[in-house]
């Protein structure tokens, strides 16, 4: 088992992308906590997931929830190994027609909550000198697109900072890596993707002809959160079936 008595948090880890990671990581003997808005949800999850799941409730974008979040975590497994910052929020506007409102939710939760989330989560990998950080970002990240800036911003910025915390920890045995999918079919993007005519013409940009499943994220991520990748830090990973290769 690639992740035998390891530990992971998962942001948005009730459903999607999310859910996918820790049913593969549960799969190779991790420990889980799943952290979400959604207790219903969440509680779903860990009954399918089993005893090797636990579900704490909160918002990414509160300090409190975040602290509360590790603490619970270190309590239930003794440790936090791997960070997988999943949680993420999407907003189309205009620039010239964006409510600053618009664009400080996006940052908020997209990238000033991973930056608080792998502050706590770092103090306690600091304490065993060894930790790893995915964060989940996005094609958006290295490509733009109209109508969405605050997201391309958010996620351009997130693939930044990934790299800073490579640089900065990896001498104290961290690693941090970024994953950046496609279009994935999920919860969030089920209206979207039900727009056949739209699917039809977004489906010629991506040369290995389908969009994503959260089971293909979960794969590079668990690659990535085991020793397989070990040599590998402040990479980002496109999983996006050809797209940014265009």
């Amino acid at each position: 088992m690639r992740l035998k008595n390891k530990t992971a948090i998962i942001t948005g880890g009730g459903s999607g992308i999310g859910l996918a990671c820790a049913q593969a990581f549960v799969q190779e003997g991790a420990n889980v906590t799943l952290f979400g808005r959604r207790q219903n949800v969440l509680d779903q999850a860990v009954q399918d997931l089993g005893t090797q799941a636990l579900a704490v409730p909160g918002d990414v974008s509160k300090p409190d929830d975040c602290k509360a979040l590790v603490k619970a975590t270190v309590s239930k497994w003794g440790s936090v190994d791997i960070l997988v910052n999943n949680a993420g929020t999407f907003v189309g506007s205009p620039i010239h027609e964006m409510a600053d409102e618009q664009w400080d939710q996006v940052l908020d939760i997209n990238l000033r909550s991973v930056f608080i989330l792998t502050k706590y989560a770092l103090n306690e990998m600091l304490k065993n000198k060894s930790g790893n950080i995915i964060n989940i970002s996005s094609i958006l990240g290295l490509v733009a697109t109209p109508g969405v800036a605050a997201y391309n911003a958010s996620k351009g910025a997130l693939n930044q900072f990934t790299r800073s915390i490579a640089v900065e920890y990896g001498s104290q045995g961290i690693r941090s890596n970024t994953i950046c999918p496609g279009l994935i079919a999920t919860d969030l993007t089920r209206d979207l993707m039900n727009d056949k005519e739209l699917m039809d013409q977004w489906r010629k940009n991506y040369p290995i002809g389908r969009f994503g499943i959260p089971e293909d994220v979960a794969g590079a991520c668990l690659f990535l959160a085991s020793d397989e990748s070990s040599f590998i830090t402040g990479a980002t990973l496109p999983v996006d079936g050809g797209y940014t290769a265009l």
